[in-house]
């Protein structure tokens, strides 16, 4: 039985891997994409920011009010004003 249910939790991990990949595509929000991101990171004991592109960041310091943990996601990174 637990290799069934660590088979059924790698194919999960699998499909949220694909689906992050369909970021880049902008096929999901930016709070659904920080989501995904975060959970998947949790799994591979990496930062969230691991799996964003460098666009998301900038859009998530600079427009976005999503709760941002720096410790567990990651460093965010500081925009100038021009």
């Amino acid at each position: 039985m637990a290799a069934t249910r660590e088979a059924q939790l790698e194919a999960v991990l699998q499909a949220a891997l694909y689906l992050l990949g369909a970021r880049q595509d902008q096929m999901l929000t930016i709070e659904e994409w920080t989501d995904l991101a975060r959970a998947v990171a949790a799994c591979q004991e990496r930062k969230t920011a691991d799996y964003l592109t460098e666009h998301d960041l900038e859009d998530i310091a600079d427009r976005y009010a999503l709760e941002w943990d720096a410790a567990t996601d990651g460093s965010l990174p500081t925009l100038e004003d021009d």
